[in-house]
């Protein structure tokens, strides 16, 4: 037993995933583990990329 359409809410979409709104820091991001990086790996050992792109940014407008 489901629940109907008619009773369930859900919220509305979010236009750009609130990036409108928000200035992310990358950089800190990367700094901190946080962006997933890649691992490749040589022979036994793992090679963590050290250098990621940035991708230029506006700050959120007020």
């Amino acid at each position: 037993m489901g629940i109907k359409k008619q009773e369930a809410s859900f919220l509305p979409d979010t236009n750009f995933e609130g990036k409108d709104e928000l200035f992310l820091d990358v950089d800190r991001m990367i700094n901190e583990g946080l962006s997933g990086g890649s691992v490749h790996l040589h022979g036994n050992r793992a090679n963590i990329e050290e250098a990621h792109p940035f991708v230029e940014e506006e700050p959120p407008n007020q």
